[in-house]
Formats: C-alpha cells, structure tokens, sequence
C-alpha cells in the first residue's frame, strides 16, 4: 500500500520521479560506493591516510594563495616584530606595523607578488 502511494507521487511529481529513476540507475550509492572508494585507495599508514582523504590533488601547488593573504601577512609580522624592534626601537605598535606592511608589500613570500597569481 505504502509503495503504491510512493509510485503515484512520482508520477505526480517530476522531480521525484527523476530522483527515482537515478537512484534505480546508480551502480554505487551510499554505503556501497564509500566502500568501493575505500577498497580502490591504499591508505596504509598515517601519510596514506591523509593524502586518501585529501580531496585536492596533493596540495603541491597552491592554486589561491590569494585567499590566505591575512593569514600570511600576520605570521609574516610576527616573524618580523622582534627584528624591528631591535632595528628601530622606540616605536609604537602601529609604526612597527606599517613598516612592517611596507616590507611585505615587496616580499617574494606575499602571495600577490607571484607571476602566477
């Protein structure tokens, strides 16, 4: 009886019947196609592991470094502050700072400063 109801919604509705008719299609779904990846990928040992469950291609290139930029620019200042502070002491905060800025508006480690970006 339940099934009969479901089959005369999917007729009524296009998108259920559609979902229907690819959930029928579908070689692996759910469960079956998590096992199948799983059995194709060797993950032995932790490095495995991770790189089986990394979904880029291994990280090598960063394709948008550009989105990390403030994450970079504050490692890059706290790197830095100590050496300013020694070059230029007496300075406040926001004078380290923006020196500190105008360095890595030039720096090879700023990511906006790269041909391929």
């Amino acid at each position: 009886k339940e099934r009969n109801a479901k089959d005369e919604s999917a007729t009524s509705d296009p998108l259920l019947a559609n979902t229907d008719a690819m959930l029928r299609n579908a070689d692996l779904a759910g469960r079956s196609a998590n096992v199948a990846s799983a059995e194709a990928t060797d993950a032995s040992g932790i490095d495995g592991a991770l790189s089986a469950l990394s979904v880029g291609g291994g990280g090598a290139d960063d394709e948008h470094p550009e989105k990390r930029v403030k994450a970079l620019h504050r490692a890059f200042e706290e790197r830095m502050m100590p050496e300013m502070k020694r070059d230029f002491p007496g300075l406040r905060k926001a004078q380290y700072q923006e020196k500190i800025f105008q360095i890595w508006k030039k720096s090879p480690e700023n990511p906006m400063n790269r041909p391929n970006v």
